[in-house]
């Protein structure tokens, strides 16, 4: 009878073939991450890797994940070292990963994660920093390559929008090794020469590896450094590159970014003819008007019979001239009368006509004497009489009481 094995024993048993074996034991193993789960208390990381066909679970434990350098999440692809055993309380074969990192498109998009924030913090993506596109632009600078279709949707839309826009090329690659120096160069140049009035830079659409040209830190500082307003005109309207963050303007296509660098000088000329018909229109109504009031004016009878119109004018000031003069008359005959009152009330009050009476005014050197105290025996006083004036001298002093009080 063979030997009977309870449930532990067995997955024990297939625990331990799985250790022993050298492949299982440390193996790469690439995949897409689902159902990812974090778990915060033990630090643990929960997680099935699959790929078109298949899935296996996975675990992370703390110790290990604490290395890593991202953050992983459903959907991301990755690259595993790990080992492949048995989970023995649950009976199933899982991975235990010892290391992770991103694969493929994954491993760009932390690379660009990492380099947005590090140019964020420098301020390179700030709105307040941007410049203003102008309105009207007569020479628009082009920093693309001189083969890709890029450059010619870009030149048929100026050349429809704006027949007399002048474009400066710099041809660049805009894709490989060689295009982060070519495209930054081809915006210092532009700015070098400083005949340009706005910069595009930018190529057709690609995959997401042909754009990283556009996404490296050489091309968007020379953007930024630019005293020359840019607008980057990337692939088609779903990509996004950091190229479209540092330009002072973003264009979905390269056929959007030359409607946005100039101005359609045929709607503008179908707008100014319009305002000038209107301003035309707006002319003859307000001559209309005036002829009008003219019209209406010359029918008025100080136009067909001017001098009866006058005549009334000359009685009317006839009659002025009389109340005028009445006016003046009654005035002066009135302000006459009051002077002659004001004259002989202030001749009443005058030091004179109290002189002609008898009375003296006595001074000592010029003073006034009001009281016997200011008089001494010996002093020489002068006397003004009403037609005469005296000098005394004071030989004897006596206080007299005239009046009872």
């Amino acid at each position: 009878m063979k030997e009977i094995l309870t449930v532990t024993e067995l997955n024990s048993y297939i625990a331990n073939l799985l250790d022993s074996d050298p492949f299982l034991g440390q193996l790469w193993l690439r995949g897409e991450i689902s159902g990812f789960r974090l778990y915060q208390q033990s630090g643990h990381m929960y997680f099935t890797l699959k790929d078109e066909d298949s899935t296996i679970s996975a675990v992370m434990f703390k110790s290990r994940a604490r290395g890593l350098k991202f953050k992983p999440k459903d959907g991301m692809e990755v690259l595993l070292r790990a080992s492949v055993s048995v989970f023995a309380r649950q009976g199933k074969y899982q991975l235990y990963v010892e290391e992770m990192q991103p694969y493929g498109i994954g491993g760009l998009f932390l690379y660009l994660e990492e380099l947005k924030k590090k140019l964020a913090a420098k301020g390179y993506f700030a709105p307040e920093r941007k410049k203003a596109i102008p309105a009207f632009v007569q020479r628009v600078g082009i920093v693309t390559s001189q083969d890709g279709a890029a450059l010619r949707d870009i030149c048929r839309i100026l050349k429809q929008r704006h027949p007399g826009v002048e474009v400066v090329l710099v041809h660049s690659s805009v894709q490989g090794s060689e295009a982060p120096g070519e495209l930054a160069e081809g915006l210092r140049l532009l700015n070098s020469y400083g005949e340009v009035e706005l910069i595009i830079i930018g190529r057709g659409g690609g995959s997401y590896e042909d754009l990283m040209a556009f996404n490296s830190e050489l091309v968007v500082q020379a953007i930024y450094e630019s005293n020359i307003p840019v607008i980057s005109a990337v692939g088609h309207e779903v990509d996004f590159t950091l190229a479209d963050l540092v330009a002072d303007l973003r264009a979905a296509t390269p056929s959007q970014a030359a409607s946005l660098a100039v101005a359609d000088m045929q709607a503008l000329s179908r707008q100014l003819d319009n305002y000038q018909q209107r301003l035309l229109r707006a002319m003859q109504r307000k001559l209309l008007y005036y002829t009008e009031i003219i019209d209406r004016l010359m029918m008025k009878r100080i136009w067909k019979q001017p001098r009866s119109l006058l005549h009334m004018r000359e009685e009317l000031l006839s009659q002025l001239e009389k109340r005028l003069s009445r006016g003046m008359t009654e005035t002066f005959r009135e302000k006459k009368m009051r002077l002659s009152m004001n004259v002989a009330a202030l001749d009443s009050l005058s030091p004179l006509k109290i002189m002609e009476r008898g009375y003296v005014l006595l001074q000592k050197e010029g003073r006034i004497i009001r009281d016997e105290q200011q008089v001494q025996i010996g002093d020489r006083l002068e006397v003004a009489m009403r037609h005469a004036d005296l000098e005394i001298e004071v030989i004897k002093k006596e206080r007299v009481k005239r009046w009872k009080s």
